[in-house]
């Protein structure tokens, strides 16, 4: 079973599916809630596969992060899916590989 056959069962109207879709988007709210209060970032890009899981995913993603961090942290804080879908990894690790080999010394 892959986020896509969750994604495809959710758009369905399956409330099993849908019912996954919340709890996982409770449960990595949760934990990006407590990383938004320790760090305090000005934007949360949510990206790879679970992207395909769309705004019910987002939804409970948000709610959790809203209600569990701090109230400075959060009040202008935009939580959105990426737009790289499930290559962002790699396209994030290019990324990477090619500022540390291209910056000044």
């Amino acid at each position: 079973l892959t986020a896509a056959d969750v994604a495809a069962a959710a758009a369905a109207g399956d409330a099993a599916a849908l019912d996954l879709i919340r709890e996982g988007g409770n449960r990595l709210g949760q934990v990006i809630a407590s990383l938004v209060s320790f760090f305090n970032p000005g934007l949360v890009v949510i990206g790879g596969g679970v992207t395909g899981l769309g705004h019910n995913l987002l939804a409970s993603v948000r709610t959790q992060v809203y209600r569990q961090s701090l109230p400075l942290a959060t009040g202008n804080l935009p939580i959105v899916l990426g737009e790289l879908g499930p290559t962002a990894g790699v396209i994030g690790a290019a990324r990477l590989i090619s500022d540390h080999l291209f910056s000044p010394a």
